[in-house]
């Protein structure tokens, strides 16, 4: 249990109803109460999708470096995520003129987050296809199994994002070994497709390589596929992959801390994006590509890992 404070502006009188049945109403659209994290993701489930045209905002108690943690739900600054900390994006049209609250301002330098300044926060969440200096690559792997040591990757696909311009990258393996049937039935990839279509394993690595360059590399669980990759690398003997890269799983999960599921289909759907999680290499590659630019925080990682 936690103590939680509900704010809530123009929103319809039977929203604020349902309220008092689990907080305390101590001022005009003011709540407090002590909540249980499950209560508490469901109530601001609730309150998200009966606002209307309202505004809402949420804060509580959590074991980070600065003790609480906020949202805000249609209002007209927003909560930005720096290095873990919770911090307030102004836009320019406030009266603050794009300061950050002072008490922002003071509780990140008394975490010692340094060298963080005004142009940083503001560019926080902003989509990253907007600027072209920022390029890296999505790519997401088939495997024939979930063992790095025995099993096969099976197709490759990414997508490079660089100089205003998007590359792509989609090359079905061949494997000297059956495609399981699970596999088969996840991803439509069976033996006769590898035998048909396939390329040699050493190639399509090859090719890979030189696709990723030095550009920072970018995935769902990315650890997943950078493992099976570097084994691979490995058994050809060749050197592994040193990119630096940015996994949007933890990112994901401190934004959106109280979905039902971080599967990258039911993801996509937290942040409404239209994109089916086909389990084919590229498919999903383009899916996490959309999912980057809507990621609160990644553009900050993106600009750090440069």
């Amino acid at each position: 249990m936690s103590m939680t404070v509900v704010t809530l502006t123009k929103v319809p009188l039977s929203l604020r109803g349902d309220l008092t049945k689990w907080m305390q109403e101590i001022a005009t659209g003011v709540y407090v109460g002590n909540l249980n994290s499950k209560v508490r993701g469901k109530l601001w489930e609730r309150i998200t999708q009966n606002v209307k045209k309202g505004q809402a905002t949420i804060s509580y108690h959590t074991n980070n470096e600065l003790g609480y943690c906020c949202e805000t739900y249609h209002t007209f600054r927003k909560i930005v995520d720096c290095e873990g900390i919770p911090l307030v994006q102004i836009p320019k049209s406030d009266n603050h003129n794009i300061e950050l609250q002072k008490n922002f301002s003071k509780a990140a330098k008394f975490h010692k987050v340094n060298g963080i300044n005004k142009s940083r926060y503001q560019k926080i969440g902003e989509s990253i296809i907007e600027n072209e200096t920022q390029g890296y690559v999505v790519f997401d792997i088939e495997t024939s199994g979930l063992d790095a040591t025995s099993d096969k990757i099976i197709e490759i696909g990414a997508v490079k994002y660089s100089s205003g311009k998007i590359i792509k990258f989609d090359y079905l393996i061949k494997i000297d070994s059956i495609v399981p049937q699970k596999i088969v039935d996840l991803t439509g990839i069976d033996s006769k497709l590898l035998t048909e279509k396939g390329h040699d394993l050493s190639e399509v690595i090859n090719k890979f390589i030189d696709f990723i360059s030095n550009h920072v590399l970018v995935g769902y669980n990315i650890n997943f596929d950078l493992n099976f990759i570097n084994k691979t690398l490995d058994r050809l003997g060749l050197d592994p992959i040193d990119n630096k890269y940015i996994d949007l799983l933890p990112l994901v999960k401190r934004e959106k801390m109280f979905i039902d599921s971080y599967k990258l289909s039911d993801v996509l759907l937290s942040y409404d994006i239209d994109s089916k999680v086909q389990h084919r290499a590229l498919s999903d590659s383009e899916a996490a590509l959309k999912l980057s630019n809507k990621v609160n925080g990644f553009a900050e990682k993106l600009k750090l890992k440069r």
